[in-house]
């Protein structure tokens, strides 16, 4: 796809389980892109374990601090299953290589956990639209939780009731689940940029897209720049394009097919699957907690 003379710089901010990397995966065949995939998000879950093995914080920058983020890329690359770079899970390390990107576009798919869970807003990127994809928590949360069960399960890292996929707690079997279950987080991150980077962000939320996806995307690549054409709405199959996204390691993105496999090997907006008849209680007592702050930003969407 042709890219228009303008320039663009976007961060698509989301929670897990939003059809992000699909669109992430839709809008890197924008000619003269650059892509990084979620590089704050695995910032957060370094200091998660960093703070998990050695009871202290993971310092935010990599020069000076070198064998504390080699220590935490160790214990991170054997929970991720890939090989992880040490200087990609500093925040100021991000921040700088966000800012110095050349492309004519820039496209950041990011989770709010990667600032707000790690009290790191000073290093967000200057210069980028901020856009936010949010989704039910009902939805979110309860693929969030079956995706994490299987790959801790598949990694053997599950004991007791936990190893149980009826009993397992994602509050409390989840080393990286954050406290507002990555939906508060996002939020935050919206009422930052909101009061101090942009007074009307873009916001639209997944079960829209899915249901009318060249409406949405159209209107999406609008607001923040990006040339649209409806040949975006169909893709290669093959994941070789995943190769040239930047992300804590080269090959990421495609060695946790867990989280990511449907995504990286689709090749269209499909409808969206249907809830289980019972969800467990630990889906509904977590999408009821954080219920407020998704419909105050649902309430803010793109409107079409």
């Amino acid at each position: 796809m042709s890219s228009s003379e303008a320039r663009s710089r976007v961060i698509m901010w989301c929670v897990p389980r939003t059809i992000s990397t699909a669109i992430t995966k839709c809008l890197s065949a924008v000619q003269d892109s650059e892509i990084y995939f979620e590089p704050f998000h695995y910032c957060y879950v370094a200091a998660r374990a960093y703070k998990a093995s050695c009871g202290e914080d993971l310092p935010k920058i990599y020069v000076g601090h070198e064998e504390a983020l080699d220590k935490a890329c160790q214990i991170l690359s054997a929970d991720a299953q890939s090989k992880l770079e040490p200087n990609r899970l500093a925040h100021a390390s991000i921040k700088e290589m966000l800012e110095t990107a050349t492309s004519n576009h820039v496209f950041v798919k990011d989770m709010g956990s990667g600032i707000a869970g790690c009290d790191a807003f000073q290093y967000i990127p200057s210069d980028f639209k901020h856009t936010f994809l949010i989704r039910n928590p009902v939805r979110s949360i309860n693929s969030y939780r079956q995706a994490i069960f299987t790959h801790f399960s598949q990694l053997g890292l599950l004991e007791g009731e936990a190893a149980n996929e009826q009993t397992y707690n994602i509050e409390r079997d989840d080393k990286y689940f954050p406290p507002g279950y990555f939906v508060k987080e996002l939020y935050d991150v919206w009422k930052f940029v909101k009061h101090n980077i942009d007074s009307n962000p873009v916001v639209i939320d997944a079960d829209d897209f899915l249901t009318r996806p060249a409406e949405v995307l159209s209107a999406y690549c609008t607001a923040v720049g990006l040339p649209y054409s409806e040949s975006l709405l169909k893709w290669d199959a093959s994941t070789e394009s995943l190769k040239t996204w930047k992300a804590a390691g080269d090959s990421l993105v495609q060695d946790v097919v867990t989280f990511y496999g449907r995504a990286m090997r689709s090749s269209e907006f499909l409808p969206q699957s249907k809830l289980p008849d019972q969800l467990t209680p630990d889906v509904i007592r977590c999408s009821n907690k954080v219920m407020v702050y998704y419909k105050e930003m649902y309430d803010n969407r793109l409107k079409l």
